[in-house]
């Protein structure tokens, strides 16, 4: 199977305050400027990963969403990710605006940009969640295990199900798994049942590597979105043969946790934990 529905758009990875060196320049030579490009001596970082998290002090290449009137001298907050590492490094800014008075309560609050950036990423994952709930992975098994299970039991006569036909196997193949969640507790979003099932990519491929990998006996916080997941197509057999010539794919909707946020162990709550006491129950929203 695989997502149709893609995760949100990105989201910037380095934020700072910055100071305009230059305009219409880069800190590397094999990079050609132009008028969005800029050098910018990074003065605080408010967000970082911990790849770009020394670089305070240094003058890096900033290459600007849009054209915007920038002069030199300027000082600017900026919304970046990542772009281009070698003898310097130049970042793509999602967003920039120049610096205002309201901006120094923030930078006077800045705390370790690593951490900062994690919670505010906690935060996002936290709010744009369909379901988060706490407990236990009772099972992991392969997707369609269970209802397999079942239309065997209740075979009849001679109809029965024909194992789906053979999907060629992409280079990004996910190997999608099922995990059985026991529920412990709904913290956002309405479930009125004992268990819950969590599709997850059970892959190593750079496409999925990051996606929480579940097993039996784990206990935590899940951060569920509903995505429409694309089941390998099936045919049916009878007496007078297979019915329906050609294989129909069929969408349905599931949970996934595909963040590296999205599952939060019980013995590192804390960032969970809060956000679950400050946020109101769903009738009180």
């Amino acid at each position: 199977m695989s997502t149709k529905k893609s995760e949100p758009s990105e989201k910037p990875t380095f934020v700072f305050k910055g100071t305009v060196k230059k305009v219409k320049s880069a800190t590397m030579k094999h990079l050609v400027a132009d008028d969005r490009t800029l050098v910018v001596r990074v003065d605080q970082i408010l967000e970082a990963p911990k790849l770009m998290a020394s670089y305070g002090g240094q003058e890096i290449t900033v290459q600007l969403s849009r054209r915007q009137k920038i002069s030199a001298g300027q000082e600017m907050i900026f919304h970046a990710i990542g772009w281009i590492f070698g003898e310097t490094v130049a970042v793509q800014s999602l967003s920039q605006e120049p610096l205002k008075p309201a901006h120094m309560a923030m930078l006077g609050q800045a705390a370790d940009p690593v951490e900062e950036k994690k919670r505010r990423v906690l935060e996002d994952r936290f709010a744009n969640s369909d379901m988060v709930v706490s407990g236990q992975v009772a099972t992991v098994r392969l997707p369609g295990a269970e209802e397999v299970t079942n239309k065997r039991r209740a075979k009849r006569g001679l109809v029965e199900e024909e194992p789906a036909p053979t999907v060629p196997a992409s280079e990004h193949n996910a190997h999608w798994r099922e995990a059985v969640i026991e529920v412990h507790d709904v913290h956002k979003g309405e479930h009125d049942r004992s268990h819950i099932v969590i599709n997850f990519p059970a892959s190593t491929d750079v496409r999925w590597y990051k996606a929480p990998k579940f097993e039996p006996g784990q206990q935590g916080f899940f951060m569920l979105r509903k995505t429409q997941v694309e089941e390998k197509p099936s045919a049916r057999i009878s007496a007078r043969g297979i019915t329906g010539e050609t294989p129909q794919r069929e969408t349905t909707e599931a949970y996934t946790a595909l963040h590296p946020e999205d599952f939060q162990p019980y013995h590192d709550p804390e960032g969970i934990k809060r956000l679950i006491e400050i946020s109101p129950p769903e009738n009180e929203q």
